[in-house]
């Protein structure tokens, strides 16, 4: 299924600590073979006997061991950020712990290759520079790799125990091993203060009144970061178009559109916006309400599908925001789940904030907006886009009632309703295929109504679908049953789901999904792949 995200400003981003441990893992790819030859001269000219083709075995398996983390960092991104990380630590732990039990054929604790340890705290520490408290246990392992392993020695060799019982061999011994632990020490406190530096980098960083803390989230049209107003003293996300490039003047036109918009909109399902400006070195931005939560496509990727009754009332808060954006004459053109935040309001447990109005479009048209919408150009998400957009029609209201549709559909069942492995065939699939439908064991009527209606949503052509965000939002409260997802059941969601909220997003891997205990088996939505 094809997907191009937009910028999404509120679920953290990980990419960038996905390609440190890449660059981490694929630097220890170059690194660690190299030492092959090494040991062939170890093996073969300083200590002859020793047992190179176990050498090589080594390094082939923690070769393998860096080559399949770092496959999973590159593309496995379903793989938590956090497991990653361990991955990677385990990986130079098991370097560590090879290096160590080579040195047992190479002199015992009288071995340089020791030496070979500190080589892999420093590669850590220039690679992955990390808070001294997240790298402690790591240097923790590196450095005592070489005495624990020599110490089992002592248990099963003779030879071993009396190397430890000799002063002079204790003496090699600590001459040796204070350059591992100093290596270890220095890889510590290098790698932390790398760490506070870009730190300190994100935090003098300052657009106007605004104070860059960390960066949360990027996308085709910029970067999103929490940023503090040191005017008004309030986290806010900033959006930033395209930093370190130069907009050009249609995508700074549709930059300040997208906060005309948004900014027009005062409904408590639309995400506000506080300010639009530029810096003096010519950043453009958008300071915006800071949302605590998840977007939908993270609640169901990591939660599962919702009940229906949830899905329902969510929706219906959705087309509370497009009620008010059609009224102004704005279509959003990108309604999809990542754009439909979920948040925990005081009065209302589970609370939607329609974001992103990136590519919205004006049904008036003012003076310089008349060349940012053309018919013939498809913008959107190609999985959500209507079949009218694909034929390059221009957008309007139906259109945004669509993407709804299938975004209902993704929240009920986990999936979008047309599918493909391109383009071409996700493009055939809107115009062509019948969407998967829904079954819903034991409530048939139910279940058929609710069909029903979506299937009004996702219509072909544009006259015959559901006609306005109002009429959607009637229908979608006539069958919603207020008592299958109560307000009790949300709190409920919310303080499972609590440790994972935007600010600790790769938590959630490790929550069983509320869903699964809140649902019973005989009310889950499922889709049927059956034709006809």
């Amino acid at each position: 299924m094809i997907d191009t995200p937009s910028v999404v400003v509120t679920q953290t981003d990980d990419s960038a600590a996905r390609r440190t441990v890449a660059r981490a893992m694929r630097t220890g790819l170059y690194i660690w073979p190299t030492f092959t030859a090494l040991d062939v001269f170890m093996c073969f000219v300083a200590y002859p006997g020793a047992p190179f083709l176990l050498f090589l075995a080594y390094r082939v398996l923690v070769s393998l061991a860096f080559y399949g983390v770092y496959r999973s960092a590159s593309q496995n991104a379903a793989m938590p950020v956090a497991r990653l990380f361990w991955l990677q630590n385990l990986c130079y732990g098991l370097a560590a712990l090879a290096i160590a039990i080579m040195a047992v054929h190479l002199g015992g604790i009288r071995s340089p290759y020791m030496h070979g340890i500190s080589i892999v705290a420093l590669v850590r520490a220039t690679l992955v520079p990390s808070h001294w408290r997240r790298g402690l246990k790591t240097y923790l392992r590196i450095a005592l790799a070489f005495p624990l392993v020599m110490s089992v020695g002592v248990i099963v060799s003779p030879v071993a125990r009396s190397d430890w019982l000799s002063a002079e061999s204790l003496i090699v011994f600590a001459s040796n091993y204070v350059f591992v632990v100093a290596s270890s020490f220095l890889g510590l406190v290098t790698g932390h203060l790398v760490w506070s530096a870009h730190e300190q980098l994100y935090r003098a960083r300052r657009l106007g009144r605004y104070r860059l803390e960390a960066p949360i989230g990027k996308g085709g049209m910029g970067e999103v970061w929490l940023a503090w107003d040191q005017r008004l003293n309030r986290e806010v996300a900033l959006k930033i178009l395209r930093v370190g490039t130069a907009p050009g003047p249609e995508m700074v036109r549709r930059f300040e559109l997208e906060a005309q918009s948004a900014g027009q909109l005062r409904g408590p399902h639309v995400v506000k916006i506080f300010d639009f400006g530029a810096s003096d070195d010519g950043l453009y931005y958008i300071a915006m309400e800071y949302l605590a939560g998840m977007n939908l496509a993270t609640v169901v990727e990591r939660f599962g599908p919702m009940p229906p009754a949830r899905a329902i009332h969510l929706v219906m808060q959705a087309c509370a925001a497009l009620e008010e954006a059609h009224a102004a004459k704005i279509i959003h053109r990108d309604l999809k789940p990542h754009n439909l935040y979920l948040t925990r309001g005081e009065a209302e447990p589970d609370f939607i904030k329609l974001l992103d109005f990136g590519i919205a479009r004006l049904r008036v048209e003012g003076p310089g907006n008349e060349h940012l919408t053309r018919t013939g150009t498809m913008v959107g998400t190609p999985a959500y886009l209507a079949p009218e957009v694909w034929h390059g029609a221009v957008a309007d209201e139906r259109s945004d009632i669509y993407s709804l549709g299938v975004t209902l559909h993704y929240l009920l069942t986990g999936l979008t309703p047309f599918e493909g492995m391109s383009l071409v065939q996700l493009q055939a699939a809107h115009l062509t295929a019948k969407p998967l439908r829904l079954h819903l064991a034991g409530r048939v009527a139910e279940c058929e109504r609710l069909e029903a209606l979506l299937l009004r949503c996702l219509a072909r052509l544009p006259e015959e679908r559901v006609q306005s965000a109002r009429e959607l939002r009637e229908a979608l409260a006539a069958l919603h049953d207020a008592a299958a997802w109560t307000r009790a059941d949300a709190e409920r969601f919310w303080s499972m789901a609590g440790p994972v909220m935007t600010r600790n997003p790769v938590a959630t891997s490790a929550v069983r999904s509320p869903h699964s205990e809140l649902l019973d088996a005989a009310t889950r939505l499922t889709p049927d792949r059956s034709p006809g």
